[in-house]
């Protein structure tokens, strides 16, 4: 399965597209704060290398995508960008200098997708992601309880999403309609279920890593969030 990132200002609005990636069995991470970090900080978090493809989201303007791509290209990623309409070939002749490996549009069908990524996404088949690897700490490190992009990569893209949107507000109660939405888009009993089972995973995959599982909270009959003294970070 390959691993596709998208950034994005607005998770909500790449439901679209995400649901259609994931029935073409890619697993689709959309992050907000891996977007900031960029932007704000001037750098690449780590984590990013465990994605061979990047989608560039719609709701990021022209200005700021060029500004990143300098820095994207250097990690030898595939770059899409997502846009809303067609592109003349004058459009897609610039983009295409800026170095985009090529475009895609969330009103694209299944099939026109499928497509579109199929060279893309063949080069990444059969390869594999380097595993967890669980060092002996010194005593400093093993005070630091933050979580690291390592430790991220073990989780699913859905599981990976519930801790981007609890570690993008710490501290913050977030409740289980919100994060149902956030998700799916909408909310039930069955979705309710699926998330308790998610937050469940994500706590038993930190207890194995021998990360502090109490990171992420359970606040009963509100929701979770992520304790405010723990820096959950990408580094």
């Amino acid at each position: 399965m390959v691993r596709v990132l998208v950034l994005t200002k607005n998770i909500l609005a790449e439901e679209i597209i995400t649901n259609k990636l994931q029935h073409l069995n890619y697993e689709v991470f959309c992050s907000t704060s891996i977007l900031d970090e960029i932007q704000m900080d001037g750098r690449i978090p780590e984590l990013v290398n465990h994605f061979p493809i990047i989608i560039i989201g719609e709701t990021i303007s022209s200005y700021e995508m060029e500004l990143m791509l300098p820095r994207l290209k250097r990690h030898s990623k595939s770059i899409l960008r997502e846009v809303d309409h067609y592109l003349s070939e004058d459009e897609r002749t610039a983009l295409n200098e800026l170095g985009l490996t090529g475009i895609v549009q969330n009103s694209d069908s299944v099939e026109v997708l499928r497509e579109q990524l199929a060279e893309v996404a063949t080069q990444y088949h059969g390869r594999t992601f380097e595993p967890v690897v669980t060092e002996e700490c010194s005593p400093a490190v093993e005070e630091d309880k933050g979580l690291s992009a390592m430790t991220l990569i073990n989780l699913s893209s859905l599981e990976l999403q519930v801790l981007e949107k609890l570690r993008s507000q710490p501290g913050e109660i977030i409740s289980r309609d919100e994060l149902c939405m956030a998700l799916w888009g909408n909310v039930s009993q069955s979705r309710l279920a699926q998330l308790s089972s998610l937050v469940k995973n994500i706590k038993l995959k930190l207890e194995i890593l021998e990360v502090d599982q109490e990171i992420i909270q359970t606040i009963w009959g509100k929701g979770y969030r992520v304790r405010k003294d723990v820096a959950v970070q990408n580094k």
